[in-house]
């Protein structure tokens, strides 16, 4: 079979047609990845749609009647049943994106917010305040900072602690920082609505559900063990005190993405890590079995050391 000049345009449609569905695939299965709820939906409806085609092949007619009823409004089901994961999806296309990226900063200026942001997780951290500190990168957060209390203070230890001591009125909300700057106090983010397991509280769900949307770091000091957690790109990532100034160095500084070499969720073996400003030491496993764990698995010059504390 020989190619003429011809059928080059319909050849460019059939590849075309090809990558769409192919990138609609993908997308569908990022979408229900790690969402055991979404998965088992998602395994329903296949369950239907074989229904349907063995009441066709064995000629069972009231079942393929039924059947079809089920497909036809199916679209409309599916709508509503995936309506926080559709919404998420279109979150993300809609976002814009800032181009400036705080460019009028100096590396000192970042320096001197990071020393006084990490300060201030270290002493919440001591303290099991809790707390949850957003960082804007290049995607606006203007929405969710109109949900919130607008301050536009410079960012600072003292003010940090102050925010999220127990009792305020903007404690139980999100910190949105903007440059170097507290842009707003006491703002809400959507919650995620993967399957966290129930040690992880609302700061912690709002704080990935922000990261599943924006390309914001997130930072969630946890009121009941302290432990210090960054939320990127959906993902929570346990780090000491020194590990997330590292981290924030090479992210906000050095403008070097760490990866993360796997975070999953599994029953493990618990590990300790010592929070001490002045040592770093290596983790040692503890004997206690946990049902469940988040296991976070990260290298040295990432901003952290690798370990598997648990919160």
């Amino acid at each position: 079979m020989e190619l003429s000049i011809s059928d080059v345009p319909y050849i460019i449609r059939w590849i075309v047609d090809i990558l769409v569905l192919w990138g609609l695939i993908y997308a569908g299965l990022r979408l229900v990845r790690n969402n055991t709820r979404t998965i088992q939906i998602f395994k329903g409806v296949i369950i239907l749609l074989i229904v349907k085609g063995l009441s066709v092949l064995l000629g069972l007619n009231a079942l393929s009647y039924i059947m079809n009823l089920f497909l036809q409004w199916g679209v409309v089901a599916i709508i509503i049943v995936f309506q926080p994961e559709i919404r998420g999806v279109l979150e993300k296309l809609g976002r814009t994106s800032s181009p400036l990226h705080w460019a009028e900063l100096t590396n000192g200026e970042y320096e001197h917010m990071i020393n006084e942001l990490v300060e201030a997780c270290d002493e919440m951290s001591r303290t099991k305040t809790g707390a949850l500190i957003t960082i804007q990168q290049t995607q606006q957060l203007t929405d969710y900072v109109n949900t919130g209390i607008r301050m536009d203070s410079v960012v600072s230890a003292e003010l940090l602690q102050t925010i999220f001591q127990y009792g305020t009125p903007m404690h139980d909300g999100a910190v949105i920082i903007q440059g170097n700057k507290i842009a707003c106090a006491a703002a809400y983010f959507p919650p995620t609505t993967k399957d966290l397991p129930s040690k992880y509280g609302a700061r912690h769900r709002a704080a990935v559900g922000i990261s599943e949307i924006t390309d914001s770091i997130t930072i969630v000091v946890s009121e009941e063990t302290g432990a210090i957690s960054v939320a990127v790109k959906g993902q929570l990532i346990q780090y000491p005190a020194e590990g997330l100034r590292r981290y924030l160095k090479n992210m906000l500084i050095d403008d070097t993405v760490p990866v993360v070499d796997n975070t999953f969720f599994k029953t493990a073996r618990n590990f300790s890590i010592s929070r001490s400003k002045k040592t770093d030491k290596k983790s040692k496993p503890d004997d206690r079995i946990l049902p469940i764990s988040v296991v976070d698995l990260y290298n040295d010059k990432q901003g952290g050391k690798k370990n598997g504390k648990t919160r």
